[in-house]
């Protein structure tokens, strides 16, 4: 049976295809499409043999191999072949079993690329557990988190009003997610930073990149001029960081893995961009997870959920999320955060974020 994706081609100009990208995890494989503006999009399944069709309402295809080619396979998927139609374009996987939808993400005006996650139905599919759909090279029996207390050693970051220093605090809290963490017998965890020591920005992202990480989670506290400024608050990477990070790619000759795809050119330099924005939504997701989980043990800042170009968050192949616990600066906030206990209380909420964000992951392949 198809399935129709809601969205309306805009604009006089029709959208333009201008990149394929085939991730495999487990079992399951998303297929990125990258389009230069939204467009209305129909998928379906066909049998003997077994394929996954998406057309595009009137847009246009401008890959390397013209009008129509095909690229690598990943997973199930065999290749892949795309086509410029009369009606618009369409892209043809090639399976090697049959296959289902499990996930599907839907292009905006802002941001118009289109995601499907694909995988093995009955009886291909194992019935252990499985590994959400996320990008490839990542572990497949535990989930990597680096824990990242922020400042340390000569920066002792914000200061209380009593004097209780942020490096101290993170470092406590970080020590107790590592514990929480690892008490669930499902997640290695590595820590940035597990002593009073000074960490530069740049390593802390190659370690976390050096790790493989499945989410890199940065521990703050924050400090303001206005001192009824109170609560916790989540940042994700903003579209300026976005920019950055391509440039710290650059500088720091980071390389993403796209499989058998290309890396160099322009093609290879929309599928960059594809994984990047893959690892942006990640980390969105994360932070919607983690802001009522922390909501049960502290108050929250309002507009929660914030972005900033923040050099932790900028690896472009880790989910990464920077956690600020409160406000040294207030009062209240203060006394919760040198709380021992309460510092505890705001690990087992992250721990708990951390479950669920990878539980929906596992309930979205099972689907």
């Amino acid at each position: 049976m198809g399935v129709a994706v809601s969205g309306r081609a805009w604009g006089d100009e029709p959208a333009v295809v201008r990149g394929v990208l085939l991730q495999q995890s487990g079992p399951a494989v998303r297929v990125s499409v990258a389009l230069d503006r939204q467009a209305q999009a129909r998928t379906f399944f066909l049998s003997a043999p077994d394929r996954f069709v998406i057309d595009l309402a009137g847009a246009r295809v401008s890959l390397p191999g013209g009008a129509a080619g095909e690229g690598p396979g990943a997973g199930l998927v065999r290749r892949y072949r795309y086509a410029q139609r009369a009606e618009g374009a369409r892209l043809v996987l090639d399976l090697d079993a049959p296959a289902g939808l499990v996930r599907q993400e839907l292009g905006g005006r802002r941001q118009p690329d289109l995601r499907f996650d694909i995988a093995p139905t009955a009886p291909a599919v194992p019935a252990a557990p499985q590994r959400p759909v996320e990008l490839a090279g990542r572990s497949a029996r535990r989930r990597t988190i680096v824990v990242d207390a922020g400042h340390g050693g000569r920066d002792p970051g914000a200061i209380g009003v009593t004097g209780t220093r942020e490096k101290d605090v993170v470092l406590d809290a970080a020590l107790q997610l590592r514990d929480a963490l690892e008490s669930r017998g499902r997640y290695r965890v590595a820590l940035t930073r597990d002593a009073d020591a000074f960490v530069p920005l740049e390593d802390r992202v190659r370690f976390a990149r050096a790790q493989n990480a499945d989410l890199f989670i940065s521990l703050h506290a924050d400090s303001h001029a206005n001192g009824e400024a109170q609560g916790a608050s989540v940042y994700t990477l903003s579209e300026h960081g976005a920019t950055r990070a391509q440039g710290m790619m650059n500088a720091q000759n980071w390389d993403i893995d796209l499989g058998a795809a290309p890396r160099r050119g322009l093609v290879g330099d929309i599928l960059v961009d594809l994984a990047q924005r893959e690892t942006t939504n990640r980390s969105a997701q994360f932070a919607q997870t983690v802001i009522p989980c922390l909501g049960q043990v502290s108050p929250l800042l309002t507009n929660t959920h914030r972005s900033a170009g923040f050099f932790v968050l900028l690896a472009p192949d880790v989910p990464a999320v920077l956690i600020e616990t409160g406000f040294l600066s207030n009062a209240a906030d203060e006394r919760r955060l040198a709380s021992p206990r309460e510092r505890q209380h705001v690990a087992e909420a992250i721990a708990n974020a951390v479950d669920q964000f990878f539980n929906a992951g596992m309930t979205m392949a099972r689907a």
